[in-house]
């Protein structure tokens, strides 16, 4: 039996939720979405829980969920997953909203140098292995052309500590759903690279198919669960309309 957990923390401005996934017996851990302050959060949240960092996964390229990338992946020494599909994000975070890397040192203070050496890019069906845990990735277009989810397998019992959550315990499967869908929301699809309509078929095609009791850990607030969405969120629901049962 392995003393395994989940973390989570609101970082930066945007309160992106930063997720640490380990395994206190093999001191190992893997990390989602660094955002803001990511590069002193994430190495005080390791060492607090007593784990080194394998890698960093990465729902998209938007700055709010890769900011402390650089630091941290050349720092630790670790892969940072993200897909192709959103390298341009990966190149100029700025792209988000337009601008290019001057505007970006100028509104947000960030000289942008991204770890080429460390990424790796990541692709739908892929599976991952990390901290003990293994992780199914989901191309998710919507949000950004390159969207992915990570589905945490095998996660039931393992204590949940976040603090804007409910969740005590993980479920067997986990969705880490970044910009995909969140507690009575989803993505916005406004901004360079969104598309509603991949939206519409990535939520059908993503989050339908789990079970109900499947806990969702959003990139922006609380916790949920899959079938608190199906009933609730009037996004899946229109999207269900739309696109039709997966």
């Amino acid at each position: 039996m392995t003393d395994r957990f989940v973390l989570g923390a609101p970082l930066g401005r945007w309160q992106t939720n930063c997720y640490v996934i380990g395994d206190r017996d093999s001191s190992t851990a893997v990390v989602v979405d660094p955002g803001e302050h990511g590069e002193t959060e994430v190495p005080r949240m390791l060492a607090a829980a007593g784990v080194s960092c394998e890698a960093i996964l990465l729902t998209h390229g938007h700055l709010d969920h890769i900011w402390a990338v650089p630091s941290l992946a050349r720092s630790l020494g670790v892969p940072a997953f993200l897909h192709a599909d959103d390298a341009w994000l990966w190149e100029n975070p700025a792209a988000t909203f337009g601008g290019d890397l001057d505007q970006l040192a100028a509104q947000f203070g960030v000289s942008w140098d991204p770890p080429d050496e460390h990424l790796v890019h990541v692709s739908d069906g892929q599976h991952l292995r990390y901290a003990g845990v293994g992780f199914d990735v989901k191309h998710n277009p919507g949000h950004t052309p390159g969207h992915v989810t990570y589905l945490g397998r095998e996660l039931a019992g393992v204590p949940v500590t976040f603090a804007l959550g409910a969740a005590e315990s993980a479920s067997d499967d986990v969705l880490f759903s970044g910009d995909l869908v969140f507690a009575g929301a989803m993505g916005r699809t406004d901004l360079p690279g969104g598309s509603t309509p991949d939206m519409m078929r990535s939520l059908v095609d993503t989050v339908l198919p789990l079970e109900d009791d499947t806990v969702i850990l959003a990139g922006h607030g609380p916790d949920t669960t899959v079938g608190t969405e199906r009933r609730r969120n009037p996004f899946l629901a229109e999207a269900r309309r739309v696109v039709g049962d997966a």
